[in-house]
């Protein structure tokens, strides 16, 4: 819901716009007796879904299986077939495996999303030879994914709506201290110059959070930037 004047997104059960005073007309509509009746709406028949999930199933180890194969008739192994497996594998994990349950878990399904993608470069670098998983891939993943995390467990706490310029500023000034602990682990894998480029993204993410944090202690300024971005 939004002010009629100043266009700033209301919260629920407001009578007045905190920003212009302009009446909230009907916050809170009647509410209306309603009975269910199970007749009005039926079970869905999740027999369609699981047909069509069974069926995605046997086509993603149908192409890995053929693939596998192939590789060993012609080359008497694995050969590039276990990429199309583990990719297979790594879609199925994370865009197949949440549609079998009945609704999206992100408690459960985004630490399942970021283990898949761990396993899936874990893999590559031993498959190739490779030094950079644990040094480079692993902590920049596992940066990613604490962001990732974090975020959801704030929004679903109810704390973004009533901090959400504080804490968008913080975000910015931890993601540029973030761009510098991502140049320092490629450092560290492979023969670069330290602060090459991490250092000007750093500057301007922490000076455009200091700005977004400090505004919202300043009561004019957090109102006027609330008016024009609608947050």
């Amino acid at each position: 819901m939004y002010c009629v004047k100043c266009g700033v997104q209301l919260e629920d059960g407001l009578t007045a716009c905190p920003l212009c005073s302009t009446p909230v007309w009907n916050p809170e509509p009647a509410k209306r007796n309603i009975h269910y009746n199970p007749d009005l709406y039926p079970k869905q028949d999740v027999r369609g879904k699981f047909t069509i999930l069974s069926l995605v199933t046997l086509i993603f180890a149908a192409i890995s299986l053929g693939c596998l194969i192939a590789c060993l008739n012609y080359y008497g192994r694995a050969d590039w077939s276990a990429y199309v497996a583990f990719s297979a594998l790594f879609l199925y994990v994370t865009a197949v495996l949440p549609a079998w349950f009945p609704r999206y878990y992100p408690v459960i399904f985004i630490p399942v999303t970021f283990a898949a993608l761990e396993g899936f470069l874990l893999f590559l670098c031993l498959y190739t030879g490779g030094h950079w998983f644990l040094s480079l891939a692993f902590p920049v993943v596992g940066m990613v994914f604490l962001f990732t995390y974090a975020a959801f467990w704030l929004a679903r706490a109810g704390i973004l709506p009533r901090l959400k310029l504080r804490l968008l500023g913080i975000w910015f000034i931890l993601l540029g201290a973030a761009t510098m602990l991502i140049e320092l682990f490629i450092h560290i894998t492979f023969p670069l110059p330290m602060f090459n480029w991490s250092l000007y993204t750093a500057g301007v993410f922490a000076v455009f959070g200091l700005f977004l944090f400090i505004a919202s202690f300043i009561k004019p300024l957090r109102r006027a930037l609330y008016k024009k971005t609608f947050v």
